[in-house]
């Protein structure tokens, strides 16, 4: 894949460099603030913006943020059916709903424009299933009123206020682009309403597609059912609003394929949320899973993510007076997973703690590192922000152990070992259930790129006893609920390599540890100065 072609190269991510006109094996983002000398009108980063700037920015960021092919119009088969997809999760009535909660309205439009104006695309879809039922709809729980009549994302009119320069519905911005472009056709389709049938109208289940280096799902139920429109259009361009979220860490244009899963297919009965598909493909209560398995039924060809003014926190509104940001960005690439590896560095979080963005460049979607990535435009540095995170945050933990049934033996007898998750399931390791007593040893290595002052998170049931380069961290007892991150201490690394030993004694059949390392302020990410290396 073009994207890995310097896989060879290791090390940390480096900092954010600024802007170079590339060689074309670099994914090229074109980062857009208001502020940009390159617009026609800039405005400050806290200035309320009208439609005029907001398109400036979206074109300005996709020029920038141009594609192998040289342009997006360029990659753009003539006729082709392409998909817009934001993220429209929720409508203003919604009690948790607030802006930054979904798309800009007017970015969602300048993308629409710009294919209507310069592609040679026949027809422009948006897309997106939101937490609205459709009217038509029988059901009764989550009827979206205005004015006493029953809308959704299509119908919803949205007044003058909250998105200026975009007026009215969406059905109107699109009822308007038919009219100036005739040539083309433009519609909007509910995902929720889209889900793929069998012969006999039964919802079906579509295996992930195996990625062309032979990875395949992540969850551990492997068949989804997913939408005709997402898997049949020739061209998906994912619009997604830049927000944090309390259960992935962010959203951005690979969550936002979570509103591509057909909730007439996995809402529970007298609901309309897709709970069943977090029931069904959660991996440890995360949900990183499900995300990168839907994006694979078709990965995005294109994204432009609204970062104009977007959620900390969590996702939805939490009626802090400060949830709201306001950045006024826009950025654009073909690289969905360099973008929102971006945004999580523009967030403050350390990007290479996304799970999904791990799944998504294991599966040739993009590239993690941005020291691989053409930041075209301006300098996004000073733009990193310390967005608030979700209370319950953490990042990464090792994945690479050396293990040991025993205490006490050899270093060279102990064996190494992948675990899949934050969590090492001994009885997964040894794939018997454990008896009550029995004793491991989990070994992990820790590369610090000089002192570093941190803090060590771990989580167990039974006897721990903990040592960092040989000396005893904690000696301790657990028979309570086990969960990542219980017991927080204050650690300190030396440069070079760091020696963690766990001597685990059993008190279930189930043992399990988890072992991170924190940044000093305590915040759930890992810093950026180290990497976990084999035991």
């Amino acid at each position: 894949m073009w994207l890995r072609r310097r896989d060879l190269l290791a090390g940390p991510a480096s900092a954010l460099l600024p802007s170079l006109w590339a060689a074309p094996a670099f994914p090229r983002i074109g980062f857009v603030p208001s502020t940009y000398r390159g617009l026609k009108r800039t405005a400050a980063p806290n200035d309320a913006l009208d439609y005029e700037i907001v398109r400036d920015m979206v074109w300005n960021a996709i020029r920038l943020g141009r594609p192998r092919a040289g342009s997006l119009e360029a990659k753009i088969k003539p006729g082709a059916w392409v998909v817009v997809k934001p993220n429209i999760v929720a409508l203003r009535p919604r009690p948790a709903y607030r802006t930054g909660d979904i798309t800009d309205f007017r970015v969602t439009k300048a993308v629409v424009e710009y294919l209507a104006r310069f592609s040679r695309a026949a027809r422009v879809t948006v897309a997106e299933g939101g937490s609205y039922r459709r009217p038509g709809d029988k059901a009764l729980d989550n009827v979206c009123k205005q004015n006493g009549v029953h809308v959704d994302a299509r119908t919803f009119d949205w007044g003058a206020g909250e998105f200026p320069g975009f007026g009215g519905s969406l059905h109107d911005m699109l009822a308007g682009m038919a009219a100036a472009f005739p040539g083309k056709s433009f519609d909007y389709v509910d995902l929720s309403y889209d889900a793929v049938r069998e012969a006999g109208g039964k919802y079906a289940r579509l295996p992930v597609p195996l990625a062309p280096n032979g990875v395949g799902a992540f969850s551990l139920r492997p068949d989804y059912f997913v939408t005709n429109t997402i898997r049949d259009c020739d061209f998906l361009i994912t619009v997604p609003v830049m927000k944090v979220h309390m259960q992935c860490g962010i959203t951005c244009c690979l969550k936002n394929y979570v509103g591509t899963a057909p909730r007439e297919a996995y809402a529970p009965p007298g609901s309309f949320s897709n709970s069943n598909l977090h029931r069904d493909h959660s991996v440890e209560d995360r949900i990183d899973s499900f995300i990168c398995d839907l994006a694979a039924f078709h990965p995005p060809d294109y994204a432009v993510v609204d970062a104009i003014r977007g959620l900390q926190y969590q996702e939805h509104g939490n009626g802090l007076p400060d949830q709201m940001i306001r950045s006024n960005l826009v950025f654009a690439t073909e690289d969905p997973v360099a973008a929102d590896a971006l945004a999580a560095r523009l967030m403050g979080f350390n990007e290479e703690d996304i799970e999904h963005l791990q799944m998504a460049e294991q599966r040739g979607m993009g590239t993690l590192r941005l020291d691989r990535a053409d930041i075209a435009g301006a300098d996004p540095v000073r733009l990193v922000r310390g967005w608030a995170k979700p209370r319950a945050w953490h990042g990464r933990g090792n994945r690479l152990w050396k293990l040991s049934p025993n205490w006490g033996t050899p270093d060279v007898s102990w064996t190494p070992y992948t675990a899949p998750t934050d969590t090492l399931s001994l009885a997964q390791w040894t794939n018997r259930p454990v008896p009550e007593g029995a004793r491991f040893t989990a070994a992990a290595t820790a590369l610090a790129n000089g002192h570093l002052n941190a803090w060590l998170w771990t989580g167990f049931q039974g006897k721990l006893r903990l040592r960092l380069n040989n000396e005893t961290v904690l000696d301790l007892e657990n028979r309570t609920r086990y969960r990542v991150g219980q017991y927080q201490y204050p650690i300190a690394l030396r440069p070079g390599l760091n020696r963690f030993v766990c001597e685990l004694e059993a008190v279930s059949a189930t043992p399990q540890l988890s072992l991170l390392v924190v940044t000093g302020q305590n915040n759930g990410d890992t810093p950026r100065q180290l990497q976990w290396r084999p035991a």
